[in-house]
C-alpha cells in the first residue's frame, strides 16, 4: 500500500539518481553539482525511510480510534 507521498518521493529519488549518473557520465561534470544532488538523494532517502517508519505503527494498529470514541 503506497501513498501517494511515498510514489512521489521514489519518482523523485530515481529522477535524481539518473542526473547524478548523466553527471557522472559527463567528463565535464561539475563536481559541485554531483555533490549537491548526492545531498539531496540523501535527503529524499531520510525523509521516505522516516515517513514509512513513522507509518509503519499507524499501518499495524488495529481499531486504534475506536477505542477512543467508547
Amino acid at each position: 500500500m503506497a501513498t501517494e507521498y511515498e510514489r512521489n518521493l521514489g519518482k523523485l529519488i530515481i529522477d535524481k539518481c539518473e542526473k547524478l549518473e548523466e553527471l557522472k557520465k559527463n567528463e565535464r561534470g561539475n563536481t559541485v553539482d554531483m555533490l549537491k544532488i548526492e545531498e539531496e538523494i540523501e535527503t529524499l532517502r531520510s525523509l521516505f525511510e522516516n515517513y514509512n517508519l513513522g507509518m509503519g505503527y499507524f499501518r499495524r494498529a488495529r481499531g486504534g480510534r475506536s477505542g477512543l470514541r467508547e
